[in-house]
Formats: structure tokens, C-alpha cells, sequence
């Protein structure tokens, strides 16, 4: 938290104004309150935080995240001042916050808490006869969809603000709150459960964190599903040794993306986990509602329940936790044999070049004699005479024969002498000595330098 607050929320005020304000959606918000003129509560729909300014005992209120964008900046300036909300909440907004948690006390007594959830959202989509892959989906409004294969840059934002009224009121605005976390909290409403919440507010974040598991776990199980049948072809094609059809079904950019994904999990389990350690520590200097007239025996069970539940919660996500690190291990020994896969089928290639090479040989090794030596008859080397008397043939050598030998001998020992050497040269120690110590001169006159010599 900052001490120089921002009451005008200028941070948000200039955000707003670099996105595209052409939406015309309509701004609006679902509230459920208990008040004296209805005990029971009600949900009902607002198109004005002024609503807001009424009194209530409990009041929970679903709101549009808080994006800043132009068409909505009115109101939802509206609805920080009238809440009290630090600019610091909405500055996490701006920021992207995957991980906060605060608590700040009023001067007047009473206080707030409120804490960020960034995930990564992982959509399955699955074509008849054909594997789930990841649904490709764009970050937002103007951008395109990637032709990378298990590709998606949308993410899971919201966040969850708790004002407790130093007359005893207690709200909770859930900006953005995806379906599972305003089911939980209609099941709590339908329960008539809501006297627990005067006792301790922080019961209200506990059913938030139940929602948000609920997402997390699906997510990570999304992504098991989607690389389940992936990882099971590339075994397939290990085990058949179809190298053939490598290229097809091995994708090192679909592998690199699931791995990414289950990096972009992990680090939002991590966040989840702090936010119930955080919720768990802040909840032991939560005021309670000094309206409330029940007995400290009450005020002590709800809050011993409180805290079984927050650790209850922790041991969720700690399973969910240990669920994704067994799939990053599988996805790194998959990738791995991936790799040894393709290897292995380079190394076929390169044998399969050498074999060539050295048939090639072989068939040079049997034709040389029979070239070298009708090369030599064929030249100007040797003179054939045709004797009619005797019928025969009579060859001779001229002297240019001879002379051939004198040239070509000496020529042929230098020439693998030059190529010994040559050889002696590349695997000799000598030159790696040397280039060391030419290289330590400078080293020495610099050290010799800072000694002063």
C-alpha cells in the first residue's frame, strides 16, 4: 500500500483513455442486500452504483471488471468513491496483478481487504474424430487469432474488494467473477447462511476461494486432457519407429506451447496458494460488528471454522498443485523423447549416407586397376607394332615412360607427406599452446601493471 493516495484515481483516469472507446455496452450491476426494509435479501439489477449509498447489514454485488475504458470510467469512478476503494486496488488492475492481498484500516474503524486472481484460461475444443486441442482464443478485442498450433492468449482476470462499515455493514464487490465463484455465493444466499458473515466478514472470501478452485482445478485438468492423446502419439511413434512420419506428427511448436501453459498454471497455483496463506494471517485482526450482540462463544466458532476452511482450501489447491507438477514432468520427459526421436532419425540418415558413400568406394576400388591400366595403354606412354611376318604384336615404352615415374613419384610423396602434416598440425597440442600464450601477454602486462612494475 502506498501513503500518497490517489483519491482521484488519475492512474486509472489515463488508461482509460488509451483504449478504443467505441463499446457501447451497457454498464450494469446485480446486487443482493439484507436491510432493515427486507431481512430476507433479494438480488436485484442496477444500472447505478448510487444504489450503493444505501445502508445495508450485507450486500454483495457482481460487477463488470473493471477494465479501464472510456464508456465505463464514469461509473466506475462513481463506485470507488462511494465504496472507499484505494487507488491502489485499481492500480493492480492497470498493472496486471496475478498476485495481491491487503488489508487497510479506516480512520473512522473500519477497514477493507481486497485481492487480485490472474489465470490462465485453457478452452478445450474437440472436432469429430479428431483429438481436444486448445480452443485458440485472441487476448482481446482487435487482435488475431495465432496459426500456432495449441496456441491461446486469453486469460482469467478478476478481482474481489470487502468494505466492513464502522456501523457494522459489510459489502463485497466481485469485479469480474467467473460463473463457478457466483454460483457458490447464490448457493450460500439460497442457504440463509448470511449471520455467519456479521461474525466474521472473511467467510465471504472463503466462498470466493471456493469458486476460484473450482476454475484452477478445471483449467489444469483441461490442460491434462488436451495433452493426454499428444503425448500418446508421440509414444505410439517411438515404440512403431515410423520415423516416415515425423514431421507430421511431432509439432516442437504445439509441445512448446503446452509447456508454456503449464508454466503460466503453475505460477497462477503458486498465487492462489498465497492468497489463502494471506487470507489465513489477515483474518485473526478482522474488526468484528460491534452491531452484533451475539456471544463471544459464537464469534469463536465461526472464526475456528473460518480457519478450517481457509486450510481446507490450501490443501485443495495443494493437490491441484501437485497434480500439474507431475504433468510438467511429463511433459518435459515427452519432449526429451521427442527430441531423441528426431535425433535418432538424423543419425539413420547420416548412416544411411555413409553406407552409400562406401559402396561408392567399393565400386571405385574395383574399377581403378582395370582404369589406371588402360589409361597407361591408351597414352603416348607405350608403342604397339604389328609384326606381319611373325603375326604378333610388340609393344614398347618411349622414354616419356620412364620420365612419368620420375615426375609422378616425388610428386605423390610430397603430397602425402603435406597431408600427414597437415593432419599432425589440426590434432597437435602445439598451436593450442601457443595461441594460449599469446593470448596471456596481455593478461601478464596488465597484472604486472596493477603491481606497479
Amino acid at each position: 500500500m502506498s501513503w500518497a493516495r490517489d483519491e482521484d484515481y488519475e492512474a486509472f483516469n489515463r488508461a482509460a483513455h488509451h483504449y478504443d472507446a467505441s463499446s457501447s455496452r451497457q454498464w450494469s450491476l446485480r446486487v443482493w442486500d439484507v436491510t432493515e426494509e427486507n431481512p430476507e435479501g433479494g438480488w436485484y439489477w442496477e444500472t447505478s452504483p448510487s444504489c450503493l449509498r444505501s445502508k445495508a447489514e450485507l450486500r454483495i454485488v457482481f460487477s463488470p471488471l473493471h477494465a479501464p475504458r472510456e464508456h465505463s470510467l464514469p461509473s466506475f469512478l462513481e463506485l470507488f468513491r462511494i465504496l472507499r476503494i484505494p487507488s491502489d486496488f485499481t492500480t493492480e488492475r492497470i498493472q496486471s496483478v496475478c498476485h495481491s492481498f491487503s488489508r487497510r484500516t479506516d480512520e473512522d474503524g473500519g477497514c477493507c481487504s481486497w485481492f487480485s486472481f490472474l489465470y490462465k484460461n485453457i478452452s478445450v475444443k474437440q472436432g469429430h474424430g479428431q483429438l481436444p486441442e486448445v480452443d485458440q482464443r485472441v487476448p482481446s478485442f482487435g487482435y488475431g487469432a495465432s496459426t500456432l498450433p495449441q496456441a491461446d492468449y486469453s486469460w482469467l482476470v478478476s478481482s474481489f474488494f470487502l468494505r466492513v462499515h464502522d456501523q457494522g455493514g459489510v459489502v463485497l464487490v466481485c469485479f469480474g467473477a467467473p460463473p463457478e465463484v457466483r454460483r457458490v455465493i447464490e448457493k450460500f444466499v439460497d442457504n440463509r447462511k448470511w449471520n455467519d458473515v456479521k461474525k466474521h466478514p472473511y467467510v465471504l472470501f472463503d466462498l470466493v476461494l471456493e469458486g476460484l478452485y473450482t476454475v484452477v482445478d478445471e483449467m489444469v485438468w483441461n490442460m491434462n486432457s488436451i495433452f493426454g492423446p499428444l503425448e500418446h502419439s508421440i509414444l505410439e511413434l517411438a515404440h512403431t519407429k515410423d520415423y516416415g512420419q515425423l514431421s507430421s506428427k511431432i509439432s516442437f511448436a504445439a509441445l512448446h506451447n503446452c509447456a508454456k501453459h503449464i508454466i503460466y498454471l503453475a505460477e497462477g497455483l503458486e498465487a492462489c496458494m498465497l492468497l489463502v496463506d494471506a487470507a489465513l494471517m489477515n483474518s485473526e485482526s478482522v474488526l468484528p460488528d460491534p452491531a452484533n450482540h451475539s456471544s463471544v462463544q459464537a464469534h469463536a466458532r465461526v472464526k475456528e471454522q473460518l480457519k478450517e476452511c481457509l486450510r481446507y482450501r490450501r490443501s485443495l489447491f495443494r493437490s491441484t498443485q501437485l497434480r500439474l507438477a507431475s504433468l510438467q514432468k511429463r511433459i518435459d520427459n515427452t519432449i526429451t523423447l521427442a527430441f531423441n526421436v528426431v535425433t535418432q532419425k538424423d543419425s539413420m540418415v547420416v548412416t544411411r549416407d555413409s553406407s552409400v558413400m562406401k559402396m561408392i568406394a567399393a565400386i571405385t576400388m574395383i574399377f581403378l586397376p582395370t582404369t589406371g591400366v588402360a589409361a597407361v595403354a591408351g597414352s603416348q606412354l607405350l608403342v604397339a607394332n604389328w609384326h606381319e611376318d611373325q603375326g604378333s604384336w610388340s609393344v614398347m615404352a618411349t622414354p616419356l615412360f620412364w620420365l612419368t615415374w620420375w615426375i609422378a613419384i616425388p610428386v605423390t610423396v610430397c603430397v602425402v607427406a603435406l597431408a600427414f602434416l597437415w593432419q599432425w598440425l589440426a590434432h597437435s597440442e602445439q598451436p593450442h599452446r601457443e595461441a594460449r600464450r599469446l593470448l596471456g601477454k596481455p593478461a601478464a602486462f596488465v597484472k604486472n601493471l596493477r603491481r606497479g612494475k
